[in-house]
């Protein structure tokens, strides 16, 4: 059977008709499950500021393009000044024929604001590239006395007597029992991010978690790095 061009043509453009609207409604409801989630909380919602991804460095920042901040919240969480985002990224490839791909990376993110500025430490986990095979490509992280923890986390810090000194035995049981995410210490934020948009409940439980994170960071460590005197509860 032959089917003009022009119907299929037309068939196309429908498809790409509901799937523009599908996309249009499923973003508003988002847009409204948020803001009614921030209002609860008695935070800020802005549906849209993309100039906050360049606040930032390390991942999932500053790589690809079309950088795009939606859905976020700002406030107070439990004392601390947070903001929770999704942030999305476009990567390009071509496959030397003309033909050029375009993949969008999605993430939720959350950050917590620390009481002072301290060297940089990220935590992720070990992923595809664990162990020999980081080592292999150059990828080099902090080992620690718990094998466990090693296979299971990457360490990466500027100073390494830093790392050993935040990375403390506490931290790697906390980690092990929930390190859902990555997390790093760039100056004064502490970065959560996790692939995929997150919704409000993971919103709150990445809160808490950085917020554990932060209470297991040793009094000393606030007063040698930060100049910050801290007294924990």
């Amino acid at each position: 059977m032959n089917v003009s061009p022009i119907l299929l043509v037309l068939l196309a453009f429908l498809i790409a008709l509901g799937f523009f609207y599908f996309s249009y409604v499923q973003a508003k409801k988002r847009r409204e499950v948020f803001a009614g989630f921030a209002a609860q909380y008695g935070w800020s919602y802005t549906p849209a500021n993309h100039a906050l991804a360049g606040n930032w460095q390390g991942s999932p920042f500053q790589t690809g393009d079309h950088w795009q901040v939606k859905n976020v919240l700002a406030g107070l969480f439990n004392g601390h000044q947070m903001v929770a985002f999704d942030y999305s990224y476009q990567t390009h490839t071509s496959n030397g024929r003309g033909r050029r791909t375009t993949t969008t990376h999605k993430y939720g993110v959350v950050v917590l604001q620390l009481p002072g500025a301290l060297p940089h430490l990220e935590v992720t986990h070990e992923g595809i590239f664990g162990g020999a095979v980081a080592n292999a490509l150059g990828f080099r992280d902090l080992q620690f006395e718990s094998d466990q923890f090693n296979r299971a986390f990457r360490v990466k810090a500027n100073d390494e007597r830093f790392g050993h000194a935040v990375v403390t035995p506490r931290m790697m049981e906390l980690l092990l029992a929930r390190g859902e995410i990555g997390w790093r210490i760039e100056g004064n934020s502490l970065i959560g991010w996790d692939p995929g948009p997150h919704q409000p409940q993971e919103v709150l439980n990445r809160l808490q978690l950085l917020e554990q994170v932060v209470a297991q960071i040793p009094p000393y460590v606030w007063r040698d790095y930060a100049g910050v005197e801290l007294r924990y509860p």
